[in-house]
């Protein structure tokens, strides 16, 4: 294998000044760390571990079952808050940090820092929440005027005086909370849902096809947004009419479409998204989490017991994740799916990129991950020489080294790449400065140099 500076190099290159469109969710994260503060903040839940709240989080103590559940559970969830609760959060609770959040905004962010062109929209920007974009003049956002699409610099897109906001809260290994104790580092976010969030852009969804005219690809996300208060029958037509924008946006050519999956404990929600939304991609990414929660829905018995990221990880784990992909793919009638897990990237797909493109964008991801899970941020291209000092995963190695024989291939150095099968080892930070974003930053990293490389027709770097 080439130097991997070299690689690097080439794959910025690559991305220079690549338009993509970049929508629907940002928000600000409050971060705040789980400790004794934030016990005494809070009310102690009857069995804290074990409960799950259903609905919308209303209150210190539902949101108390909620951190501790994920806590004992070892991995990340999301559950959204009342607006009423998320009034409390934001007048009694002071952050640790502030960052940006949702995945649209992640997503745009790194954009910028690698060099593309995004042009990105959501629904509410505020003052606070330009602040958090890292080059918001590299940022073009879409106006109408007589059915014409133009674009202004997102420093012109003030649109409002609320700012939606996402209460992050972060533990690592070991850490307590009503004595529950925390199996991984990982997250819980209780999520605000403002109203502007319905998915529809106004006179934007009627002329979103100029967009696709002007873009190489899409990164698409946060339909799980949407909340009762959105929808007065049902999420059906919102995400009937979001579909229809889809198929609107790829109507001035072959634009291919990138859709973040997200956790939500919404079975109506979820059940409309599935039906409705992702099978108009050609690529959905998920975690370990929310493709269990994808195959679960689907009703499929692929596995008997669907592994989880709560236990020591097994290499072997990488055979039900491939099962899982590939029933779901199937399932969905999508191009591609692609799993971030701890250990490795996977992608199960069919009639997608060539593979290589997608083994370079594979690859090219877990030294973002990595640079992000190091420093906590990705401002320049310059910081990704952090992710290079991060060795890749051994277990995910063997991982994929298992994978290669259970399809009768050969995986070259760790790394995967048939037809229809890519995998390549994670770069696994032990230490991470923060685990909110990750999983975007994984998906749009390897969506976007994937477009680029096979834009490209050159022989990628090996």
């Amino acid at each position: 294998m080439n130097d991997a500076h070299a690689q690097l190099d080439a794959d910025l290159a690559t991305l220079e000044d690549l338009p993509v469109f970049v929508a629907y969710n940002a928000n600000v994260d409050a971060i705040v760390r789980v400790d004794e503060e934030l016990e005494s903040f809070l009310e102690r839940p009857s069995d804290p571990g074990a409960e799950t709240p259903t609905g919308r989080l209303d209150s210190k103590r539902e949101l108390a079952a909620a951190i501790t559940q994920t806590m004992a559970a070892g991995r990340g969830d999301e559950i959204a808050m009342t607006d009423a609760f998320a009034s409390t959060l934001e007048s009694e609770l002071p952050p640790d940090s502030q960052q940006m959040g949702g995945q649209a905004g992640i997503m745009t962010n790194l954009l910028t820092a690698l060099g593309t062109s995004p042009i990105t929209y959501t629904y509410m920007v505020s003052e606070r929440q330009l602040s958090m974009f890292e080059h918001p003049d590299e940022v073009q956002y879409p106006t109408v005027e007589d059915g014409q699409v133009s674009y202004v610099p997102l420093t012109e897109a003030v649109n409002t005086d609320r700012t939606k906001i996402n209460w992050v809260f972060e533990f690592r290994e070991g850490d307590e909370l009503f004595g529950a104790t925390a199996k991984e580092d990982t997250r819980f976010i209780a999520a605000s849902r403002p109203p502007e969030f319905d998915l529809v852009a106004g006179e934007l969804d009627e002329s979103i096809d100029q967009v696709g005219e002007t873009v190489e690809g899409a990164l698409l996300a946060g339909y799980h947004n949407l909340t009762p208060d959105h929808v007065a029958d049902g999420y059906e037509e919102a995400h009937r009419h979001a579909r229809d924008v889809i198929n609107r946006l790829r109507s001035g050519g072959d634009l291919d479409v990138h859709i973040e999956y997200a956790v939500t404990h919404d079975d109506e929600l979820r059940e409309s998204m599935y039906e409705w939304i992702l099978p108009e991609a050609n690529v959905v990414g998920a975690d370990t989490h929310e493709l269990t929660m994808l195959h679960d829905d689907a009703g499929m018995e692929v596995v008997a017991e669907a592994p989880t990221e709560a236990t020591p990880f097994e290499p072997d784990e990488i055979l039900d994740h491939y099962r899982m992909l590939e029933a779901v793919r199937e399932e969905l009638g999508v191009d591609c799916i692609q799993l971030h897990a701890m250990e490795y990237h996977l992608a199960v797909m069919e009639s997608y990129l060539p593979p290589e493109a997608v083994r370079r964008g594979l690859e090219f991801a877990a030294v973002n991950a990595a640079t992000k899970a190091a420093r906590g941020e990705i401002t320049s291209p310059d910081d990704l020489e952090t992710g290079l000092k991060y060795e890749r995963s051994a277990m995910g190695r063997e991982a994929i080294e298992l994978l290669a024989d259970h399809l009768d291939e050969t995986a070259d150095d760790g790394v995967l790449a048939t037809p229809t099968v890519v995998a390549c080892p994670n770069r696994v930070v032990d230490e991470p400065a923060g685990t909110v974003g990750i999983g975007d930053i994984v998906s749009s990293s390897s969506f976007i140099l994937e477009l680029a490389v096979a834009g490209d027709g050159g022989e990628p770097m090996t």
